[in-house]
């Protein structure tokens, strides 16, 4: 089982010096890639750790300066509030600077006034998202003519150059609704869900894999927060979703992880700070635990 690492994009201790100390961090403890957090511009008051938040693709054109050997990814970009190809043309851009470490998780996003901030119609996001992807994959195959309704988008002879270093872009799929589940069987190469308490996940898993043909070959690669000072490993999200973190027993932790390869979860990608509030020091000592676990 792999694992990345999200970094502190946002939180209280976001700040240029704490990302660049949990990335190196990360590297060194052998993680396989980080991953940014995304939102643009939350109300107030919105009970999340998202309103001070640094832009999870700027962040890492930063960070592949910083590391040459772990990818980078963004878990997960809300494609719907964005002009898709702005999107693609930035990806392509960080894939290039990278030499090609590129990753992308995709959802839908979940904050409605967020949308209404942006100016995007939240309630027909769903459709942008999967015309969105198949923009992102047309211009990455070099196609010169896209057509869409939903995205009131068209051009014909355009030039997308410079190609990326990756032929193919690996995009996960978040969430877990029976809408992001069949975006993740026929659009995506991996489901991305955030890991809810594990006989519930199992039930997902099995919902997913019986879902199509298609879902029982794609990978699942779920988000985890993971806090050793924590006593309990279930908590709840800012959405009020009951979720598992990795916790301070670490003969549940291999429990946990030992039944997620169980079900067949190849990836897992550890967020050190869940709620934003825990100190670099910290965040630091969370991505120790989580090498332990995994070596």
């Amino acid at each position: 089982m792999k694992f990345g690492v999200c970094v502190p994009n946002y939180g209280e201790s976001s700040s240029t010096e704490a990302l660049r100390n949990v990335a190196l961090e990360a590297e060194q403890a052998g993680c396989d890639s980080l991953w940014t957090t995304d939102h643009i511009l939350m109300p107030k008051n919105s009970g999340t750790p998202y309103e001070r938040i640094f832009d999870s693709i700027t962040t890492l054109a930063y960070l592949a300066g910083i590391n040459k050997r772990v990818k980078l990814g963004i878990s997960s970009l809300i494609i719907a509030m964005r002009n898709p190809v702005v999107v693609a043309r930035q990806l392509v851009t960080l894939d290039n600077l990278s030499g090609g470490r590129l990753m992308l998780a995709i959802g839908v996003g979940w904050n409605e006034k967020e949308f209404a901030h942006l100016g995007s119609n939240f309630h027909s996001r769903g459709k942008r998202v999967d015309a969105s992807i198949r923009l992102i994959r047309a211009l990455w195959r070099g196609e010169t003519s896209f057509k869409s309704r939903v995205l009131s988008l068209e051009f014909s002879d355009a030039v997308f150059e410079p190609r990326p270093v990756q032929r193919h872009l690996a995009i996960w799929i978040g969430g877990t609704s029976k809408a992001a589940m069949k975006r993740a069987a026929t659009l995506g190469d991996a489901w991305h869900p955030n890991l809810q308490p594990l006989d519930q996940f199992a039930k997902l898993v099995a919902d997913f894999r019986e879902s199509s043909p298609e879902a029982k070959t794609k990978g699942i690669c779920v988000r985890i927060g993971i806090d050793p000072r924590a006593e309990q490993s279930e908590y709840k999200s800012p959405q009020g979703e009951r979720r598992i973190m990795l916790a301070g027993n670490m003969a549940q932790n291999k429990q946990i992880l030992s039944r997620l390869e169980e079900l067949g979860v190849s990836y897992v990608v550890a967020v050190p700070s869940p709620d934003g509030k825990a100190s670099v020091p910290n965040q630091m000592d969370a991505i120790k635990t989580l090498s332990k676990l995994l070596s």
